[in-house]
């Protein structure tokens, strides 16, 4: 029997794998685990970022809406409630939607919202009738004012906001005509504070023609019997109601005046008197 050299036996002891611990395989099978979802996730990350299920969904939702379509769900009707002034071509161009077109797939927040970029359409609503309808309802502007710049006129709403413009006396409309004018670069900023002020008084407000925005701070309104009225820059709102009550209990305005100053108040009013009325007038 060979004997065996102190060398080799210690060179075998040396290269003897040592036993493993006991959470050695569970460590094991958990990175692996570990491995495998990142690796998932990775490609799942892949997959999005490269449009990969997006294409995929797409094309799935486009088969669907095409078979929903073929079954009689397309759009065969559009109707249209409160068009007055907006042109029926521009709501067709700014709907967006053609007949023939599945109607489940009709987007009705983004044509909403198309459809309020209409110049004369404030609001809008559209609703689906099921299978083949649908029905668009619309709120549009209404003219309150026109606002003069030198010889060209714009039409603005209730809030101010422009809703024609280039307008010019030769060329305007005769229901713009009767609307009152509005004077001074910034007066649509500060007409819907105005027309609300005016409304609180609405007998002496239908005798305002126009107003001028003056000094960036306050009114002066012009009356149909060419009465200026100069406002307060302060609290017009008391002076308004002031005026309206001289107007109704005094005849204020029937006499023989031509400006109402009311700038100082509460003190006093101060008036002007027209030298082209006698003085007697109103007596």
């Amino acid at each position: 029997m060979r004997r065996v050299s102190l060398a080799a036996r210690r060179a075998r002891q040396f290269l003897r794998r040592p036993p493993r611990p006991r959470w050695f395989r569970p460590a094991l099978y958990a990175g692996g685990g570990g491995l495998g979802l990142l690796l998932g996730a990775g490609l799942g990350l892949w997959a999005t970022t490269s449009g990969l299920f997006a294409a995929a969904e797409g094309a799935l939702v486009s088969r669907l809406l095409a078979v929903s379509a073929d079954a009689g769900f397309a759009v065969r009707q559009v109707y249209v409630d409160g068009r007055v002034r907006t042109g029926l071509e521009e709501l067709r161009a700014r709907l967006g939607v053609q007949i023939g077109d599945p109607i489940l797939g009709v987007d009705t927040d983004a044509a909403r919202a198309r459809l309020e970029q209409l110049t004369w359409v404030d609001q809008a609503s559209i609703g689906r009738m099921l299978p083949g309808s649908l029905y668009i309802r619309l709120v549009e502007r209404q003219p309150l004012a026109l606002w003069q710049q030198g010889r060209q006129f714009a039409v603005i709403d209730r809030t101010g906001a422009v809703i024609e413009r280039g307008l010019d006396e030769a060329n305007l409309p005769e229901a713009y005509r009767r609307l009152r004018v509005l004077v001074g670069e910034d007066a649509p900023d500060h007409a819907e504070a105005l027309f609300a002020l005016l409304s609180t008084e609405p007998a002496l407000s239908e005798r305002v023609v126009a107003a001028t925005w003056v000094g960036d701070r306050r009114w002066n309104l012009h009356l149909d019997d060419q009465v200026d009225v100069m406002l307060p820059e302060q609290d017009p709102q008391t002076a308004w109601r002031l005026l309206a009550t001289k107007a109704r209990d005094e005849g204020l305005l029937e006499r023989a005046i031509k400006v109402v100053d009311l700038r100082l108040l509460p003190e006093r009013i101060r008036l002007q008197l027209d030298p082209r009325v006698p003085a007697n007038r109103g007596a």
